[in-house]
């Protein structure tokens, strides 16, 4: 059973976005400060926020079952 949860536009839309919240690509000897907080801590946050949003607004949507 393939559903819109299961196109390659979902997931790319979850790779693209987790790639940008886990700061791998963040020098380790950075010391950029936003907020108090090391600006790596503001991206990942950030980044999970966008995570959550879009998932939720996928969840939004109805369910394959419920469209019948």
């Amino acid at each position: 059973m393939r559903g819109p949860y299961l196109s390659l536009k979902v997931w790319g839309v979850y790779v693209v976005l987790l790639l940008a919240a886990v700061p791998w690509y963040w020098p380790a000897d950075d010391e950029t400060r936003w907020g108090g907080l090391p600006a790596w801590v503001v991206v990942a946050i950030a980044g999970s926020v966008a995570v959550s949003a879009y998932t939720a607004w996928l969840l939004r949507r109805p369910w394959p079952s419920e469209e019948e």
